[in-house]
């Protein structure tokens, strides 16, 4: 069986999972994240955009798994999991250009074969992929320093930069303050925090940040007034959200919907955009909140969890 990020022994979930892990693959969890609040800052010369954020990760993550072998730098991946449904298994997925892009970079002969366990619903604003591309990052790093091969915390930053967006900060783990198109990252201090989680319509990214509109690109300090009420001991939560919902739910009427019925859902308690969506979050004041209110968002067809925030 192979081992974890703690060295425990883990179970295959399903054949195929069981029919590809092996005793030399490294398996390391892939947090998905929320951004507590996003503000678009401008539109860059090269059509990126750069943002101001403040992210978590939070405890629902898949599992993705990293065996090494002699070769020509290859990636080779497999998909499983509750939510392996349409996830691509060659360069458009983020892990395995992580993993191609590592690899490029080293002067070790090795192949790699990758194992992802998919639980995180993709097209969330969940950070899925980017989490997958992480943790390949962290098990490459591992195993390739195994192979007298090491791989600098710099180096791993360029290539996670060079991926997506919001690979460098689920890269660093913890709460970040992400600026730029999301290659700077600092680290913040950010309470533990029970939320619930609900999917709605899936959201494309690339056409929430091109149908924004120039006031929505503003900078209107929101970001920086919720990081100084994080440290002074507050989260207000009049804060939170996403400058991108209403450019997103524009774009898909669907989202726009299904917001307008989750939040009628629960009066009382506030839900929020995450990313571009199509994800709503709501900060619960303990555990067994954060249930019902997931538990709320299921009975009326959502699909929801409860979650808690993951430190580093």
């Amino acid at each position: 069986m192979p081992e974890d990020a703690h060295g425990t022994r883990r179970a295959a979930h399903d054949t195929r999972s069981r029919q590809y892990i092996s005793a030399s693959m490294l398996i390391l969890p892939a947090y998905a994240k929320l951004n507590l609040a996003l503000e678009v800052v401008a539109r860059r010369a090269d059509g990126m955009h750069d943002i101001d954020s403040i992210v978590v990760r939070i405890d629902w993550h898949d599992l993705v798994g990293v065996t090494l072998f002699p070769g020509q730098g290859h990636v080779r991946l497999v998909v499983s999991g509750p939510a392996a449904a349409g996830v691509p298994t060659d360069e458009r997925n983020l892990a395995v250009r992580a993993a191609g892009a590592l690899l490029g970079s080293r002067s070790v002969a090795v192949n790699a074969s990758v194992w992802l366990e998919k639980r995180v619903p993709h097209a969330a604003g969940l950070g899925g992929g980017s989490a997958d591309a992480a943790a390949v990052l962290r098990a490459l790093a591992v195993l390739l320093a195994r192979r007298d091969a090491p791989v600098s915390e710099t180096q791993l930053l360029a290539v996670a930069s060079d991926v997506g967006s919001d690979v460098p900060a689920l890269l660093a783990g913890g709460a970040q303050r992400v600026g730029g198109r999301g290659d700077i990252v600092q680290p913040m201090q950010v309470p533990a925090l029970n939320v619930a989680v609900a999917m709605t319509s899936p959201s494309a990214t690339a056409h929430a940040y091109a149908g924004l509109l120039p006031d929505e690109r503003a900078d209107g300090g929101r970001v920086s007034r919720l990081a100084e009420a994080i440290r002074d001991g507050t989260l207000d939560t009049t804060l939170l959200g996403s400058a991108l919902e209403a450019s997103a739910s524009r774009a898909n009427p669907d989202l726009g919907r299904a917001l307008e019925r989750v939040r009628s859902l629960t009066p009382g308690h506030a839900w929020h955009l995450t990313g571009s969506g199509g994800a709503l979050f709501s900060i619960a004041s303990d555990g067994a909140r954060a249930g019902s209110l997931a538990a709320a968002m299921t009975d009326a067809g959502f699909v929801a969890r409860a979650c808690r925030t993951v430190g580093a």
